[in-house]
């Protein structure tokens, strides 16, 4: 038995009932935590966001997974928050987890050409030697560079572990990448 199986069901269930073409937030635990439609509501978006993400979810294990989301949501747009699952556990070095990641990110392309992909950083307050760069902060320069490489977005939250409400933070950060366009009133009355 697979350890993300229940989950997965679940998603299952409810990708019977979502509407396509909307944007899909695909992670491990930290996203998984982000609780998407109560913030969709709090910042007042007007789009289709779903949360696919897994408990400890590796990269490694991501694009089984990721696969029926794709052909049930077929998603204009993706956010991707992969890889501390992949550090905490440290198994596989940062080239090993970029080069999963960049797998995966071709998989994305091979469904769906026109699905913008948005690489999310880790969120991790992992404490460090002064003067020395932690493991998360390494792995996510190597993200964004990533990111740059393959023509995709970044989305650097990795301020919001430092936050009294992280994942609030986050999604707070991430509205940005989730709208199409953001007006001026929007930025005026507060709603992004």
């Amino acid at each position: 038995m697979n350890i993300y199986e229940r989950e997965e069901k679940n998603y299952r269930r409810l990708n019977s009932i979502a509407r396509p073409n909307g944007v899909v937030l695909f992670g491990s635990s930290f996203a998984k935590d982000i609780p998407v439609c109560e913030l969709k509501q709090a910042f007042n978006l007007e789009c289709d966001v779903y949360n696919r993400s897994y408990t400890d979810l590796s990269v490694f294990d991501a694009p089984e997974l990721l696969s029926e989301c794709l052909s049930d949501l077929n998603p204009k747009k993706i956010l991707l928050d992969l890889g501390e699952t992949d550090l905490e556990r440290g198994y596989k070095t940062i080239p090993e987890i970029i080069v999963a990641y960049e797998s995966l990110i071709g998989n994305i392309r091979t469904y769906n050409k026109r699905c913008k992909i948005v690489v999310i950083s880790v969120c991790t307050d992992s404490k460090t030697v002064p003067g020395e760069q932690s493991a998360a902060a390494k792995l996510n320069s190597a993200l964004e560079e990533m990111a740059n490489r393959l023509k995709c977005s970044y989305a650097d939250i990795s301020s919001a572990a430092r936050s009294e409400l992280p994942v609030v933070k986050a999604f707070s950060m991430l509205r940005f990448f989730i709208l199409d366009r953001i007006s001026l009133s929007d930025v005026m009355l507060g709603s992004v």
